[in-house]
């Protein structure tokens, strides 16, 4: 009788061991199932924070199209009024794209969506002929947060490019210093 109370405690302890093992095997299963799902929506996140960055870059590349239509046609007027002062032309076709981009420029880039794009300067301002923004772009969801900022550059326009219709956006608009910040 003593044989079979023991081999049932031996089944018992038998059972418990491997119960044991089982739920452990199951939690690390759980738990690397867990840490891949927020891999994933970590680089979801990421990637959607980096989309925010590219539709401003979009959105400028079009403002610029726009600028350099609107400063040819002052620029036109002028030569209206004053046909031999070419260089006068050039001047005010140079003042009012920078005027139009400087103006609109916040309206167009920053986006309160989810991405939220925002511009780190406070004044945009024209450093010769080239704009630097800093663009920071913000991806939430309820349990991540994921930050890429990058500079766009906006250089003015050849005067006599846009003039003679061989001008392209793309020359005037490029990324800089790309930063994935989390």
């Amino acid at each position: 009788m003593n044989n079979k109370g023991s081999t049932m405690v031996l089944l018992v302890i038998a059972m418990s061991v491997i119960i044991a093992l089982g739920v452990s095997i199951l939690n690390i299963a759980m738990m690397q199932y867990n840490i891949r799902n927020y891999s994933m929506e970590a680089k979801q996140a990421f990637y959607k924070a980096e989309d925010g960055l590219n539709e401003a870059f979009s959105d400028v590349y079009i403002l610029i199209d726009e600028a350099a239509s609107r400063a040819i046609d002052e620029a036109k007027e002028y030569l209206n009024l004053y046909p031999l002062d070419e260089g006068g032309a050039e001047s005010i076709f140079c003042a009012e794209f920078k005027n139009y981009i400087t103006v609109n420029f916040k309206n167009r880039a920053e986006n309160n969506s989810n991405p939220k794009v925002k511009i780190a300067e406070q004044n945009l301002i024209f450093s010769g002929n080239s704009l630097r923004a800093h663009l920071i772009s913000i991806y939430r969801t309820d349990k991540i947060e994921k930050h890429v900022e990058a500079d766009i550059v906006v250089l003015v326009p050849s005067y006599s490019d846009v003039k003679n219709n061989i001008f392209d956006a793309a020359d005037c608009i490029m990324y800089d210093n790309w930063i994935n910040v989390n």
